[in-house]
């Protein structure tokens, strides 16, 4: 099907999606690129493919059997692309949250804002294994769509759930999770902490760190140890780290 016309209800409505709000309230977001698509169509979340008209990516057998595919002018496809020069698919997918069943490898993001740090650190807790991936307040929107492409489809492959982390961290703690912070201050270096059965790792704000108020509650708080010659790393490297230590 051919939209020419800014003024289809489709355009509107898929444009809005830029906003966290909308997002929200129609349970939908857009990811970009023939790679995302896929990865989306694996998760089983695809509602509507979106190709821009010229294009016959559409025609892909990994694509094809998508219904329904609308083909968009070049001036629309673009209106409702987040990236400058877009690759010619998109997608709508339906939020479908999965939940959190196992509680071996847990990450417990505070107040993380930059979307590239948080798409990185859901790669990398996908990478090494860890069972979900908790969002505080005051975290980025995990559908924004920076987010989405830094996640380069992991985003569809890990539990994620959002949660005030001062009642998360008290109800891990009554179900024998054993939860570590991250911080300098009264903190024991990452190579000698011995692994749990069962334990999160709480990760915070790039400029502010874990809240002083969660690091009240952990069982024990880590840092990396590092050469004089740098005196912190990106939150996203940091976690990487923290992750890979305790992979299973």
């Amino acid at each position: 099907m051919l939209i020419e016309s800014s003024n289809n209800p489709k355009i509107k409505k898929w444009t809005k999606l830029k906003q966290k709000k909308y997002r929200y309230q129609s349970s939908e977001f857009i990811v970009e690129g023939e790679h995302l698509v896929s990865e989306a169509m694996a998760s089983n979340v695809v509602k509507e493919i979106l190709v821009k008209e010229g294009s016959t990516v559409h025609l892909n057998p990994i694509f094809n059997t998508m219904k329904p595919t609308y083909i968009l002018k070049e001036n629309l496809f673009t209106q409702i692309a987040s990236t400058e020069t877009p690759q010619p698919i998109m997608a709508v997918c339906e939020m479908k949250a999965k939940t959190i069943e196992k509680d071996h490898r847990l990450l417990l993001l505070d107040r993380i804002q930059d979307p590239g740090n948080l798409g990185t650190l859901l790669r990398s807790a996908v990478a090494f294994g860890f069972d979900g991936v908790v969002l505080g307040e005051g975290c980025v929107d995990v559908y924004n769509e920076k987010v989405i492409r830094s996640t380069q489809g992991a985003i569809f492959k890990i539990p994620i759930e959002m949660h005030s982390l001062k009642d998360y961290v008290t109800t891990l703690q009554s179900k024998g999770v054993k939860v570590y912070g991250t911080s300098l201050e009264n903190g024991s270096p990452l190579g000698e902490i011995e692994d749990a059965s069962k334990m999160a790792v709480i990760l915070g704000n790039e400029g502010q760190g874990v809240s002083s108020e969660l690091l009240t509650q952990t069982d024990q708080n880590i840092f990396i140890e590092m050469t004089e010659n740098i005196e912190s790393l990106n939150v996203s490297i940091a976690g990487s780290i923290i992750m890979y230590r305790f992979r299973l």
